[in-house]
């Protein structure tokens, strides 16, 4: 694909596709290419698979592993999957969610924080015993399928006008996956694995879902996840047992499910039972006291959001610059509050001290919400007895982009990714993906 090192910048965005308007969906697929690479519990990852002190990052079909060897066309050669596979039977997949767009400073092609991922990955790979990856086999893997793919990548953002803070906008996504790919009836580690990148250009998760904040759903009968079990781990599983629950959700009109610890529910009252996360995203409050606070991951049932971790990292680096804007929503002035940053358990009785709310997640990037509530139960459901309920509505949501900490957040988050805004804390977050390998990968696993 390219014969030598110089500094390079992608091809301009493909006119004939219309970015802006593409759904979160896999869109375009007969225009993917996917990366799979095979190896067995016994053998694990080796230089045959990929060699980093031999790639140089020249991209030809001369390498001596196997990494290019094992693009293949999305639509004519699709991944081949006997039924005994492990995965389809034992669900032994875990995933990753990634974004790569292009920065309206530089016009390079960035992937946002690589590192947490890979961390993520290898945390999902012991628990479906499968053998990780090394950092940087997974790193290359993702540096070449979004080289591979780079026609795909939608156009930079536009900046607004007034604050010269960049919008939102389409980006490439980008899935890694290790799966048990092998042919076996017995609940045992698969006898053969499979590590596979696929892309989709996509738009926002919730696009075109909610005119202003989101309706959310406070789920009392469904669990999501319980302590002692997956909940933590990006893993097929987290999101199958959800589907059920937000569909009904959907016929009620809500966007989506908040999930409580079920144990705190039935232990003592909704008040006091403690929140986990929405289907496929994690929840902030920011409170009247001016503490920005997120469910805690100490009991291990809710998912290590890279989104999450990034706003937690950004507020903490920020909280000068965030002051006079957490006055302002709670409706004093600057000098009467301070402003803290927490994670912790956060409880249902919470919300009701809450004057923004918001969810955060790579595909929604970050989302307000305007109003959270119980729906009757039916009746076989309570046994005679009554269920408590629960109605509480954010004015700061009613509208997009949100509250003004929503917003200032949103804000930070994309000034970042443009490459507009950087702390210690940032300083390795964006990933070039026409870097050398090395440079690339970075030596920063945070």
């Amino acid at each position: 694909m390219f014969a030598d090192n110089a500094i390079r910048l992608p091809p301009p965005a493909n006119d004939d596709i219309n970015f802006q308007s593409l759904p979160w969906n896999l869109n375009l697929p007969d225009q993917h290419y996917y990366l799979h690479l095979v190896t067995t519990p016994m053998e694990g990852w080796t230089n045959l698979h990929y060699d980093p002190t031999t790639d140089g990052g020249v991209l030809t079909s001369k390498r001596t592993d196997g990494t290019l060897e094992s693009l293949h066309h999305y639509s004519q050669n699709p991944l081949r999957l006997t039924p005994a596979t492990t995965s389809l039977n034992y669900g032994t997949t875990i995933w990753e969610g990634l974004a790569c767009r292009r920065s309206p400073t530089s016009e390079k092609a960035l992937v946002f924080r690589p590192q947490k991922n890979y961390a993520r990955f290898v945390q999902g790979a012991h628990a479906m015993c499968l053998p990780p990856p090394s950092y940087e086999l997974f790193m290359r893997g993702l540096q070449l399928v979004v080289q591979n793919n780079i026609h795909l990548l939608p156009p930079s953002p536009d900046i607004d006008p007034k604050t010269g803070v960049p919008l939102g906008g389409a980006k490439l996504y980008v899935r890694p996956m290790l799966m048990g790919s092998g042919q076996q009836l017995g609940l045992h580690s698969s006898p053969q694995v499979s590590l596979v990148y696929f892309v989709s250009p996509t738009g926002s998760y919730f696009q075109g879902k909610a005119m202003g904040g989101l309706k959310l759903h406070l789920e009392r009968r469904k669990s999501r996840a319980a302590r002692g079990g997956l909940g933590s781990v990006k893993c097929c599983g987290n999101y199958a047992v959800t589907m059920r629950p937000l569909l009904d959700a959907k016929k009620l009109g809500f966007d989506d499910n908040l999930y409580l610890d079920l144990d705190t529910y039935r232990e003592s009252s909704l008040q006091e039972a403690i929140l986990q996360e929405l289907s496929a995203a994690n929840i902030f409050l920011v409170l009247k006291t001016g503490e920005i606070v997120t469910p805690s991951l100490k009991r291990g049932t809710i998912l290590p959001g890279v989104t999450r971790d990034s706003v937690l990292e950004l507020a903490k680096a920020f909280t000068d610059e965030l002051q006079p804007v957490v006055a302002k929503s709670v409706g004093v002035s600057s000098s009467d509050i301070s402003v803290t940053v927490s994670e912790r358990d956060v409880r249902v009785k919470d919300l009701l001290d809450a004057v923004e709310v918001f969810i955060t997640g790579t595909a929604a990037e970050i989302v307000p919400v305007q109003s959270i509530a119980t729906s009757p139960s039916p009746k076989d459901e309570l046994d005679g007895g009554e269920e408590e309920s629960l109605s509480v509505t954010f004015p700061h949501g009613q509208s997009l982009p949100g509250g003004p900490v929503t917003t200032k957040l949103l804000e930070m988050l994309r000034e970042v990714m443009a490459e507009k805004r950087v702390c210690d804390a940032t300083k390795d977050w964006l990933c070039d993906v026409y870097e050398s390998p090395a440079v690339f990968r970075k030596s920063n696993i945070k």
